[in-house]
Parts: structure tokens; sequence; C-alpha cells
């Protein structure tokens, strides 16, 4: 037997006091709160302390940095930005305490008078991306690492970065990258290196430094003086740029913070007749081509993948909505994304256009006096955008031919299961739309 819920009982479900018959109303702040939010798999926040890591190796002696135009304007930021300063001097590491009313980067980078070889940048990286700090490296990427029998071994050939950096992708988090060529003499030989300044940060930062550092760098950019990438799998979305829904209907919406919340008046009847373009019998109008219930939301491409397929992952989550306040009411949530299809063609231009099927007919209810239906729009299929490798590479000074450690390490992090964004859990749904509709019974 169908059950009345009173407005006494719970605001969103409302009824006449002389029908029988319940009316669903949804709170969609009530949806934000108990359906959507605790839905979305929340990744960890950046601290607000940002910890500058130091090379003192060759490559940052006083000769080397200050004959750098990208160091020197970058030099009087980072004491504005950072709030630790870690010098890596071979295996072992110096911390500095910065204040932005003492210029203690500069005074310390005047201290610095000697080449200390052997750095653990690897242990460096682990250390900062197993944290949740921002973190600025400089280095030439050079990394070392002590034997079990003592004696140190060069990573110019092994992709040592490539855990670490799956670790940070895998919280959501981007890592900027400067990459500046220079010369270094070694053993009487001068040799083509590069210089890399890594911007470890979260785009989701209200002021990511990031921003801040690479505006310093916009007057050299047109040079050629140095090289930009990202590395993120967090910057794929979507918008809604227009009215969403089919104007043939009569509609209310809302925005909020990852979704949408539509309410439609018109009765299944109307949609089938005015969107779908069918009669009653199921059957088509000659000569009239069914109209998308939503439109006009696009989606962006991320740096490092371009989005190939979306699918609707669509479900009736009506008694879902009514549990909340009644306990008698056991929630169930219904598959029903066959009931909608996504225009192929528009996906090409980015758009999301949703069409409704017929077989939307099969998981509606007349129970509750409505239906609440989420539609999560989900990355399907993604193409990995390809980056010039010679970007990050250098002839090795103690290994023969090329360091690969930075573009092995970049490929095998874009490539991880846990980071390509349509297989992590908390990348793959881009945007959602809740609609409340009225009531169906066949």
């Amino acid at each position: 037997m169908k059950k009345c819920y009173y407005l006494a009982l719970f605001a969103s479900v409302t009824v006449g006091l002389t029908c029988c018959c319940p009316i669903l109303e949804v709170d969609p702040q009530i949806v934000q709160e108990k359906i959507y939010g605790p839905s979305v798999t929340k990744h960890p926040v950046l601290g607000d302390r940002t910890v500058l890591y130091f090379d003192q190796s060759t490559c940052m002696m006083r000769d080397y940095r200050n004959a750098s135009e990208v160091f020197v304007a970058l030099r009087p930021q980072l004491g504005q930005y950072c709030d630790t300063m870690l010098l890596m001097q071979g295996s072992t590491r110096r911390t500095l305490i910065l204040s932005r009313d003492m210029n203690v980067v500069s005074e310390a980078l005047e201290q610095i008078n000697s080449d200390i070889p052997y750095t653990d940048i690897r242990g460096a990286i682990f250390r900062i991306c197993n944290s949740d700090q921002q973190a600025i490296l400089i280095t030439d990427c050079e990394s070392w690492f002590v034997t079990q029998q003592g004696q140190q071994r060069n990573l110019d050939l092994e992709a040592y970065m490539s855990e670490p950096f799956r670790n940070w992708l895998r919280k959501g988090y981007s890592i900027y990258m400067v990459i500046e060529p220079y010369q270094e003499r070694w053993q009487g030989n001068l040799y083509d290196k590069k210089r890399f300044y890594f911007i470890f940060t979260d785009d989701k930062l209200d002021s990511p430094i990031s921003n801040n550092l690479l505006g310093q760098l916009a007057p050299l950019r047109n040079r050629g003086l140095f090289t930009e990438y990202k590395l993120t799998n967090a910057d794929i979305y979507a918008q809604r740029v227009g009215d969403m829904i089919d104007n043939n209907l009569s509609f209310t919406y809302k925005s909020f913070n990852g979704f949408d919340y539509v309410a439609i008046d018109d009765d299944w009847k109307s949609i089938r007749e005015y969107v779908m373009k069918l009669d009653k019998y199921g059957n088509p109008f000659p000569e009239d081509e069914p109209a998308p219930l939503i439109k006009n939301i696009y989606f962006e491409d991320g740096y490092n993948y371009r989005v190939r397929d979306v699918e609707i992952v669509a479900t009736n989550i009506t008694s879902q909505y009514v549990a909340l306040e009644d306990s008698t009411v056991t929630p169930i949530i219904t598959d029903m994304s066959h009931g909608f299809r996504l225009d192929k063609d528009a996906l090409q231009s980015n758009e999301l256009k949703v069409f409704l099927t017929e077989k939307i007919f099969d998981h509606l209810t007349d129970e509750y006096g409505g239906n609440l239906i989420r539609l999560d729009f989900a990355i399907k299929e993604i193409d990995l955008e390809p980056f010039d490798t010679n970007m990050f590479t250098w002839q090795s000074l103690f290994n023969n031919g090329q360091a690969i450690c930075v573009s092995q390490s970049i490929e095998n992090a874009l490539v991880d299961i846990e980071v390509l964004p349509h297989r992590a859990k908390n990348r793959r749904i881009i945007y959602t739309v809740f609609i409340k509709t009225e009531k169906y019974k066949p």
C-alpha cells in the first residue's frame, strides 16, 4: 500500500491534507548535503606552508645561478612564498626557517661556496610527495644512491621519480616544471644540461604558488629561455554555458558546487511528445527529430589527457531521498543508464548533449509522487597527450647515453592505473545533474 508523507514529517516531501497520493518535493540543499556530498571522494588538502628544496651541487653554485636569468627572476620571491628552506647537501639536509621580513634565502645563498656532490634528490622527492604541503625543488635531477656496500650509484638512467610522482597525482595535486637549459663544465669538458624548477601544488587552492612564480617568468617566456610542463590528472572538468533543459519544457534549476539541480514541471506524456517526439504508442512523429533533454554542458580536456569518450551513469534515487526521513522506506538505487543517450557527434565538439530513449519508462515510478534521477557524466576513454621527451633529457656525465630519469618518470606516472582519469574513482565523474520529474505510471 502506498504511503503519504506529510510536511510536518519531512519538509521536502509534502502531501495535500485531502489527498491520499504523495507529491514529491525535493530540497536541493538536502541533495547536496546528504546525497551528493557523501558520494564525492575527498582528496587531502595541502597545508598553508611551503618548503623550498635547494640542491647544493654544481648546478646551483654562485657562478651558475647568477648566470641564470630564470633563477634571478625567481630569487626575490622565494623568501616571500616559502616558510622553510632545505639545503640538500649530499645525503644530508640543512634546515633554515624563513621569515618574510628578512631576506634569509639570499643570505643563505651567499654563504654557499662549496659544491657538495652525491645529492639524494630521490629522497627529497619522496619526502615532498608523501607530505601534503606545497613545495619548490630546484635541482639538476642528478641523484645518487648509497648501495649496501657503501658505494655511490648514479640514477640518471633510472625512473626514480615514478612512485613519488604517482603518489602526488593520485591525490589530485599538480606538478609544474620549468626546465632551463645550461652548460656545465666537468672534467675539462662542457656539457649541455638542464636545471629544473619543480613546483608541487594544488590547482584547487585559492592562490597556488604556481600562479605567482610563473607570473615572475612571463617577461622571459617569449625569449625561449625555458620550457614549461604541467603534470596532473585533475584538470578535466565540465560546465554549463546556457539553459540546460529543452525550452519546450517548464523547469527551474539551481547550480551548486559540482552539480546542477533541475525540477521539470511537465508530466512524462508531455516529455514524450515534445522532447522525444513520440506519440502515445511510442511511434516517432513523421519528419520530426527528437530534441535533447539536456544540452549546453561543455567539458575541457586536460593538459596531459584528452577525453575520447564519455558515458552517462544514471540512477533513480527517489527512494534513497525519501528514506532520509522515513525509516520505513527501503532505499533502492535503480540503474537507468539505458534510458539516456549521449550525442556522439556533439561529444566531438566537447558538448554533453543528452537524449532520452524509450527505456526510460522502464525505470520510472509513481510510488512517491515523483522521480529523482541522478545523472553522472563519467570519462570512459582517454588519450594521452604526447610530450617531447627531449625537454627532460640530457647527456649523462656518469653513464653512456641520455639521462632519462625525469622523462621516464613522467611517462610512468601518467599511465599509472590509479592516475588515469577514467580509471581513478575520484577523477572519473566530471559533472553531475539531479533531475526531479513528475510521477509516471504505464
